[in-house]
């Protein structure tokens, strides 16, 4: 049953990222860039903003010592903009399609075993397109590698019978995804982003079960903006909450509500994009394979936001294993 989602997944990846080993189509002549710079901020990482560290359902439940947990995510955004305290400015809409592999290893340390540690490795491949209605020259795409993310976990509680836990994640994104300056759309982000969140899951009786995961992220600055400028984050923050029904054992709903705040960009030190002040919400569906697989589908869209980027319909289908 899993087979065509393993394959699906890689094939998904390779196909993107020979895909960046070819140029980028970017129609946008060089004297529309300054007037994009705050138009079109774009990542294909992130193109609509939103918690940093996309953590899901059962991702909060620590595995036994030297169990290796591997995830394929595929996904598709669009998103339209650029909103400005609350209404939208000049019209831009777009998409993203977005293959991620994320993969870690659970260790128990300290006495009897009472802690767990999971380093990951996430690499991630995409695909952004943009097109201005009221201006169709300004189009344009991108696509390539994204940068490479690099992390641990560590949970300071694991209560398997209650199904209770708590951990701490941290992620560090480095500058490797593909790049190109003097473009307003790109792949990675050409800076560092370190990204801190707990996480804790809570059951709520035999059926429902609680998750919460406050984050914190921080942001180096890109000095290769729009070729020659300087682009500065101010410190986001994003609180989730999730509640999960089990209508059987091996079929869970859920629901989820995300508030994010901060995040302000500034070119030059000049102001860019004011924080996204941007709400989330989101509905899924797990379904348990087997004793070691799961399959995910989620729907998300924003029903709020500020400035920036708004997410108009998010599909993403990920499948999980353990061995």
């Amino acid at each position: 049953m899993c087979s065509p989602i393993i394959s699906a997944g890689i094939f998904a990846l390779i196909t993107i990222m020979s895909a960046a080993q070819k140029r980028s189509v970017n129609t946008m002549p060089k004297p529309t860039h300054r007037y994009l710079s705050a138009l079109l901020l774009i990542t294909a990482a992130a193109p609509a903003l939103a918690a940093q560290n996309d953590q899901q359902p059962t991702d909060f439940i620590s595995l036994p010592d030297g169990t290796t947990n591997v995830t394929v995510y595929a996904g598709t955004q669009s998103f339209d903009g650029r909103w400005k305290n609350g209404v939208q400015t000049p019209s831009v809409e777009g998409s993203t399609n977005l293959t991620v592999l994320r993969a870690n290893r659970h260790f128990s340390i300290g006495e009897q075993g009472k802690y767990t540690i999971a380093p990951l490795i996430l690499l991630t491949a995409s695909e952004t397109t943009a097109t201005a209605a009221s201006a169709p020259m300004l189009g344009g795409s991108a696509s390539g590698l994204g940068d490479l993310r690099l992390g641990t976990a560590f949970w300071f509680h694991s209560d398997h019978v209650n199904r209770e836990y708590l951990m701490a994640t941290m992620i560090v994104s480095l500058p490797t995804g593909a790049y190109t300056p003097a473009r307003p759309i790109n792949i990675g982000e050409n800076r560092t982003k370190t990204v801190l969140s707990l996480g804790w899951m809570q059951a709520l009786g035999s059926s429902w079960v609680l998750d919460l995961v406050p984050e914190i992220a921080f942001f180096g600055d890109n000095k290769e903006y729009l070729g020659n400028s300087r682009l500065s984050q101010d410190t986001a923050y994003a609180m989730s909450g999730t509640l999960r029904y089990k209508a059987t054992p091996s079929i869970h709903w859920y629901g989820t509500a995300q508030m994010n705040r901060g995040g302000a960009t500034q070119r030059n030190g000049i102001a860019l994009t004011g924080a996204p002040d941007n709400t989330r919400l989101a509905l899924g569906a797990l379904v348990f394979s087997s004793d070691k697989s799961q399959i995910q589908l989620r729907y998300a869209k924003d029903v709020q936001i500020e400035n920036g980027l708004r997410n108009t319909g998010e599909i993403v289908l990920r499948w999980s294993t353990i061995f």
